[in-house]
């Protein structure tokens, strides 16, 4: 039976993703350099959103994870890149003994050793990627470098915005993106431009950019369960629109594998309701700024057409009621 609440937000304003610089937002490739290539975080909320995470993998596994039998190889070259990163940033959480092909790894967040040999994956629960991405709240997609383009090959991903890993497997980066309703500032097509810069990214240096959306008290919205959580985004009025609708950001790094030559997509999902965004005043007024601009096709594309109006109205509410207290 599936099951799904959104059982968590960022509590660490801190550690939020804020996506917004200016009061307009459009499409672009804003793709920047990342400072700090390690990508594993332990955030307050990583226990709960790990479990929640595990869960939906176990309800749903063949929409959750999806690999064709050919990367396997390319799953372990990530599943090592991971382990490394984990414990390097994080040794009191994580630990790995490595004894030539004999590997154990630790997480003493939830008590856990795995023991196995590396390269042979009968002796993991799960795929390389599977069993490593059970143990980080990201959400993992590797993509094949093949003729001039990337191919979804590989997709653990439980945060999806109108995404699946079961529906994209075995698209080209161009179909996955196609959907996309803007081209860029410069009026090229905003995912060829990105599929090119993509193809430049170098081992060892990888790239960052933040992407965003607002969900209706949803982890995710996949196309599968689509029967389920569509009729909920009528649901939302700008009475509740405070704590139900969450600013969806999601922190996208990209990792090009030496060995495999194939992009590792880490994506980092942080929530934030509504109501929240009143503890950081610059955050309110980018926010309420941007959401009134929203073209209508964008709206239509990220899939929040149908409760944008209330979310605005609601913002439209609190701002008002503060400008009479600053009176």
């Amino acid at each position: 039976m599936f099951t799904q609440s959104l059982d968590f937000k960022t509590t660490d304003l801190d550690t939020f993703p804020f996506p917004f610089t200016s009061g307009n937002y459009r499409y672009s490739n804003d793709l920047t350099r990342l400072s700090n290539i390690n990508c594993i975080e332990v955030t307050p909320e990583y226990k709960l959103q790990v479990e929640t995470k595990r869960r939906l993998l176990q309800e749903q596994p063949h929409i959750r994870f999806q690999s064709f039998s050919h990367t396997l190889e390319m799953q372990w070259e990530v599943l090592e890149m991971l382990i490394d990163m984990a414990t390097d940033r994080y040794p009191e959480h994580f630990e790995v003994i490595k004894v030539g092909d004999n590997w154990t790894f630790k997480n003493h967040i939830f008590g856990e050793s795995d023991s196995f040999v590396y390269g042979d994956a009968s002796t993991l629960p799960n795929e390389p990627l599977d069993y490593i991405g059970r143990h980080f709240h990201n959400d993992f997609v590797l993509m094949v470098h093949r003729d001039s383009n990337f191919y979804l090959e590989v997709g653990q991903v439980s945060y999806a915005a109108l995404f699946s890993a079961n529906w994209n497997k075995g698209m080209s980066f161009d179909e996955i993106h196609a959907p996309v309703p803007f081209v860029s500032r410069k009026g090229d097509e905003l995912a060829d431009r990105v599929r090119k810069f993509l193809l430049s990214i170098e081992p060892g240096k990888p790239w960052t950019r933040i992407n965003w959306n607002l969900m209706a008290n949803r982890w995710d919205v996949n196309y599968e369960t689509m029967d389920v959580w569509e009729p909920q985004r009528s649901e939302i009025t700008p009475e509740n629109a405070g704590k139900l609708v969450r600013l969806r950001v999601e922190e996208q790094k990209f990792y090009r594998m030496p060995r495999s030559n194939a992009i590792l997509f880490v994506l980092n999902t942080q929530f934030l309701p509504l109501e929240d965004l009143t503890m950081r005043k610059e955050w309110f007024d980018l926010t309420y700024s941007v959401l009134q601009d929203i073209p209508e096709p964008m709206a239509e594309y990220k899939g929040i057409a149908p409760f944008l109006p209330q979310s605005v109205e609601y913002l439209r509410r609190i701002d008002e009621k503060q400008k009479s207290k600053d009176k």
